[in-house]
């Protein structure tokens, strides 16, 4: 299965700069698939902080 997903704006950017964090951290470029497969895994840990519009 395929997913495609657009970012705009302050999303996108924010994208980028988790990008960067891991490409100093890792120490190569990780791929835009692979930048997400570390986000989906942080999203599993229970100490993941709700975000803004989750604590309304």
């Amino acid at each position: 299965m395929t997913v495609h997903i657009k970012l705009y704006g302050e999303k996108g950017e924010r994208f980028e700069e988790i990008k960067r964090d891991l490409t100093d951290h890792l120490g190569y470029e990780p791929s835009n698939p692979e930048v997400v497969g570390f986000l989906m895994g942080d999203f599993d840990q229970p100490e993941l902080s709700l975000t803004s519009a989750e604590k309304k």
